[in-house]
């Protein structure tokens, strides 16, 4: 049986599928909560854990989060405006990103971000005639694009030419012209190396060579950072063969080097060290639910046309940055009564597609679970982060989905389906 994260039974789906229709997202923060709190219990007080909003920027999902994360890491000014909506000071918000315009940069300032994390001295130069224009002085980050990344990262940042952050062999000179800005305070920096890693021990040396690039920087300035910002790449298991990490213990690892690591280096005794996550708290915690309208044998093949597809769920068709399209972790609820995976290698394959007028909304292909009629509900699982938002919504003016939201037992709705019309 594999672990999904959450659970979902035939039942259930049925039920929240005649109360809302389909296709529907659910997001159990239950479990994400749970997850969260065993994380957070593994690590010391020195490490503060944001969540990224980019990852499911839904306002109740962020609601839900509050009370339990030290803040928020931001992608644009618009998530500034959904985080203050939601709740969030922004005295609790870092903000990072290529390319952040003269705009962005006023609404962050006059808005109370606290730390602006600097991708290039381009902007510094944009942030520093806006913070002086005020008369304001901005709290910022320096972000370093380290030399290398370990290769058990699926999506790399750093370890190349990039769009983001500055080069390690360019990052002294850049912190001589941080420090000569008088509209900024350099409080720190920020090494997002990658993401998508499933690997404990390589999680912990990522870390650990951000934290010696920190060391040196710092050393060679003379600094005492007040945040060590170390991005996050903590992964989930989407396809088969991947196993979830073992969230306590890798808490406990980031905590022992830390605390190793404070230890060798007197002037980083009362730095914060930040982990921004959104994937690894939220991914493994929703599924796409769709229902079949009709199969189509053709050719040898098995179709299975359902009535959603890549337009709400873009990251299932394989599109979504894979170099090799694998299959999300999908079942057939109706008929998957007992919650495990039906496997049933008489049958044949399926391919599981959307109504859209594209190939490419093949959901996934060759699968083998329990075989499906029209009627039938299908969950495609991770599909809590980088999904709802990442997917073409517009794309042939179909309806969104309904997002609904589980916590404390209670299922509600998180988001509204919103008809076509609603864009024109």
């Amino acid at each position: 049986m594999t672990d999904l994260g959450m659970n979902l039974g035939a039942a259930e789906a049925e039920a929240l599928a005649s109360a809302h229709g389909t296709p529907y997202y659910l997001y159990d923060l239950d479990a994400a909560l749970a997850h969260l709190a065993a994380l957070r219990g593994s690590l010391p007080d020195a490490v503060e854990l944001l969540y990224c909003v980019k990852a499911n920027g839904n306002r109740r999902v962020l609601e839900a989060f509050r009370p339990h994360v030290a803040g928020l890491d931001l992608s644009s000014a618009g998530e500034l405006d959904m985080a203050v909506a939601a709740g969030y000071d922004p005295k609790h918000m870092s903000i990072a990103g290529p390319g952040k315009t003269v705009s962005e940069l006023e609404r962050c300032v006059d808005g109370g971000v606290q730390i602006v994390s600097l991708e290039s001295l381009a902007e510094l130069g944009r942030l520093g005639a806006v913070t002086r224009a005020r008369g304001k002085r901005q709290d910022v980050t320096l972000r370093i694009n380290p030399i290398e990344t370990p290769k058990e990262f699926a999506m790399r940042m750093g370890g190349g030419a990039s769009q983001f952050g500055v080069p390690e062999e360019e990052a002294e000179a850049a912190l001589d012209a941080v420090l000569a800005e008088p509209g900024v305070r350099l409080v720190g920096i920020h090494i997002y190396a990658g993401t998508q890693c499933l690997e404990e021990r390589a999680l912990v040396e990522n870390m650990q060579g951000s934290l010696a690039i920190a060391a040196r920087l710092a050393a060679a300035r003379d600094l005492s950072p007040e945040v060590v910002n170390l991005g996050g790449g903590f992964g989930i298991p989407y396809f088969a063969g991947q196993a979830a990490v073992d969230t306590p213990a890798l808490g406990r690892a980031i905590g022992q080097a830390i605390v190793q690591f404070r230890a060798d280096n007197p002037r980083f005794q009362k730095t914060r060290f930040v982990f921004e996550l959104g994937r690894f708290l939220i991914g493994r915690y929703g599924a796409y639910v769709s229902r079949v309208t009709e199969i189509k044998q053709t050719r040898g093949k098995r179709f299975v046309i359902l009535d959603g597809g890549m337009h709400h769920c873009f990251p299932a068709t394989g599109n979504f940055g894979q170099l090799v399209k694998k299959n999300y972790p999908v079942r057939n609820l109706t008929r998957d009564t007992d919650g495990a995976d039906v496997i049933e290698p008489a049958n044949e394959p399926q391919e599981l597609c959307g109504p859209l007028c594209t190939p490419m909304d093949s959901m996934a292909r060759g699968v083998r679970i329990a075989r499906a009629e029209p009627g039938d509900l299908v969950g495609f699982f991770a599909s809590g982060a980088y999904s709802f938002a990442a997917s073409p919504l517009l794309f042939l003016s179909h309806d969104t989905p309904i997002e609904l939201l589980k916590l404390g037992g209670d299922v509600t709705v998180a988001r509204e389906r919103m008809p076509a019309t609603r864009f024109w």
